[in-house]
C-alpha cells in the first residue's frame, strides 16, 4: 500500500530557496540522500529529479532560486541523519514561494505499532527552523 504522507507549509512572505534550505541543513538536515544531491527544477511539469555531485550544493541553490524559476516548481530531497537509516523526503518549493511542501517519501518514522507517520517527529524538527523565516501554518497529511 502507497501512502501520501506530507507537510504543507505557508509563509507570510515568499522564502528564499537558498536560506531555506540552508537553514535545515543548519537545523540537522542533510542534502545528501546515497552520497548525491537530488534537485528538481520542474520547467514542463513533469517533475524530472535531477542526481548530481555535493560539491555543486552552492550552485544548484543558486539556479533553484533564480527569479526565472518563480513560477515554477523547485525542490530538493532533505534527510535527518539516523543511526542506522536516514530518513526524509523532499522539499517543494511552490510557485511564488509562499508555500512549501515536506513529502516524506524515504524511510517514513511511524508511530509505534501503527501505519501511520509521526507527525510530531516531524514537525518538532521542521517547524523550529522554519517559524523564524515567517511561517504562518502548518497542515500534515497521512492518507492512503
Amino acid at each position: 500500500m502507497t501512502r501520501t504522507i506530507g507537510i504543507d507549509f505557508s509563509f507570510t512572505h515568499p522564502v528564499d530557496v537558498s536560506d531555506t534550505v540552508h537553514t535545515l541543513i543548519k537545523g540537522g538536515m542533510t542534502p545528501l540522500c546515497d552520497g548525491a544531491l537530488l534537485y528538481l527544477i520542474d520547467e514542463d511539469g513533469l517533475f524530472n529529479w535531477q542526481k548530481t555531485s555535493p560539491s555543486t550544493l552552492a550552485e544548484v541553490l543558486t539556479e533553484m532560486g533564480n527569479c526565472r524559476w518563480a513560477d515554477r516548481t523547485v525542490g530538493m530531497s532533505l534527510l535527518f541523519p539516523g543511526a542506522e537509516r536516514d530518513i526524509g523526503g523532499d522539499l517543494l518549493f511552490h510557485p511564488g514561494r509562499t508555500c512549501l511542501s515536506y513529502a516524506i517519501t524515504i524511510n517514513a518514522k511511524r508511530l509505534p505499532n501503527s501505519i501511520f507517520c509521526d507527525m510530531g517527529w516531524y514537525l518538532q524538527r521542521l517547524v523550529p527552523s522554519l517559524e523564524p523565516l515567517g511561517l504562518s501554518e502548518v497542515e500534515t497529511q497521512d492518507s492512503p
